[in-house]
């Protein structure tokens, strides 16, 4: 008999699986991966970095028209302390881009410069220094803003003093890179916040000045009103582009652009209301105006010394004398203009509808009247044929009514027509009456 085996068969192990850490942006976890070509601790992470691989990385459209705008401010006031409400505040950049825009509207829609953007607090001021606010800006006529001083009034507007500002925010007036040191002082993330927000693009002035002097020929008579765009540093951007699809003949020369024209009154009126929903000295004008203002219409009836004052009003002066009071007086009274046509209007509809009204009542009377005497007319023709009827066939004719019956029935009648015709008097305030109740009487006689 063979002896029985006591030896056990090795069981062999399988080597233990590498650590390697996770390839995902942000996550560094180690695991064992199940497969070697895993690189993804999760199918979060995994989802997460693809999201990342495919975002584009926003680039600041720096050649847009706001923009240089700051850059010419900031040259202009020679420090970067007037973007100081600016730094990190994404709603005020908005603000003050809705401003700028507005302007550069009115002046393509008007055909020329007819509007500058005015500082309620000046930046070029002894003691204070006026900051690129939208309170502290008002879109005004050119001229009112031509003839408007550096004086600063009652501290109105939106600034800081002079004796604040740190020197390393000084700007030459010919330094490069301006706009580069704006975005540093009020942050790259804020800056790229707006501009996704306000959906700010690059220009397309400059491309499209160079494809219209592509296009132009000089030797074209035809092109010479494309030449002269050319040849004009004002020239809008929307004429540059339509001179460019007019060239090459995709549609005919207009130069267009969605906005509203608008007078230098309608121009006022509007930044008066939006001024006086954060300056209530302002409100007591602004209440008037906005009784008649909508979006798409404005008063545009207020004269050169209206417009003076209301200038004065939004850059803090108050009334200081008896002149200065009669102006203001006056404002309001030109103010209320449009209140007082439309209330005219109204009492000349409510006259004209009164005399309708009147005259279709008067008529409804007459025609009662006449009704009334043919009524009776026909019932007392009818009585006199019975009552002689009655007295040849007494013995065997039935009598539907005494004499008294029927007049009892007639005067009831009249009273019945009498009251209809006056509830007419009443509709029309108060006719004669007694001209219907003597026609009454006499028909009853």
């Amino acid at each position: 008999m063979k002896a029985q085996s006591n030896t056990q068969t090795a069981v062999k192990k399988s080597p233990a699986k590498k650590q390697v850490r996770c390839k995902a942006t942000g996550c560094s976890n180690r695991f064992r991966p199940a497969h070697a070509s895993t690189i993804y601790c999760s199918e979060a992470c995994k989802s997460l970095n693809k999201n990342v691989s495919r975002r584009k990385e926003f680039t600041i459209p720096r050649s847009n028209h706001f923009f240089l705008f700051l850059t010419r401010e900031a040259q202009r006031a020679g420090t970067l302390a007037i973007f100081d409400t600016l730094v990190g505040s994404v709603d005020n950049l908005v603000d003050l881009y809705n401003v700028v825009k507005f302007r550069m509207t009115a002046n393509v829609m008007s055909g020329k410069d007819s509007f500058h953007i005015c500082h309620v607090a000046p930046t070029k001021h002894e003691t204070v220094l006026g900051l690129m606010n939208a309170e502290n800006l008002i879109v005004a006529p050119a001229y009112l803003n031509r003839r408007h001083s550096n004086t600063h009034s009652n501290n109105a507007g939106v600034f800081m003093y002079r004796t604040d500002i740190l020197p390393k925010l000084y700007v030459a007036s010919d330094e490069a890179g301006v706009l580069d040191r704006i975005f540093d002082f009020i942050g790259t993330e804020t800056i790229i916040a707006f501009s996704k927000k306000a959906k700010l693009t690059e220009s397309r002035r400059q491309a499209s000045l160079a494809k219209l002097e592509k296009l132009v020929d000089r030797g074209n008579k035809d092109h010479d009103k494309f030449a002269a765009i050319l040849d004009d540093s004002t020239s809008k951007t929307p004429e540059i582009i339509a001179a460019v699809e007019a060239i090459q003949s995709r549609e005919e020369f207009k130069p267009m652009m969605k906005g509203q024209k608008l007078s230098d009154s309608a121009m006022m009126i509007k930044e008066l209301i939006r001024h006086a929903d954060f300056r209530c000295e302002l409100e007591e004008f602004a209440s008037i105006a906005r009784e008649y203002t909508r979006g798409d219409f404005a008063h545009i009836g207020l004269s050169r010394d209206a417009q003076n004052t209301l200038f004065d009003l939004m850059h803090g002066m108050v009334s200081e004398n008896d002149a200065m009071d009669n102006e203001i007086d006056c404002l309001k009274f030109e103010l209320r203009a449009p209140l007082r046509a439309a209330e005219a209007r109204q009492q000349d509809t409510l006259a004209r509808n009164q005399e309708r009204l009147a005259a279709k009542a008067q008529e409804a009377v007459q025609s009662l009247l006449v009704d009334a005497e043919q009524h009776v007319k026909r019932m007392t023709s009818t009585a006199t044929f019975f009552a002689g009827f009655g007295d040849d066939c007494a013995d065997f004719c039935y009598m539907p009514e005494t004499e008294t019956e029927r007049t009892s029935r007639i005067e009831a009648q009249i009273v019945r027509m009498a009251s209809e015709a006056y509830g007419y008097n009443a509709l029309i305030g108060g006719a004669n009456f007694c001209d219907l109740s003597d026609r009454a009487e006499h028909i009853f006689a």
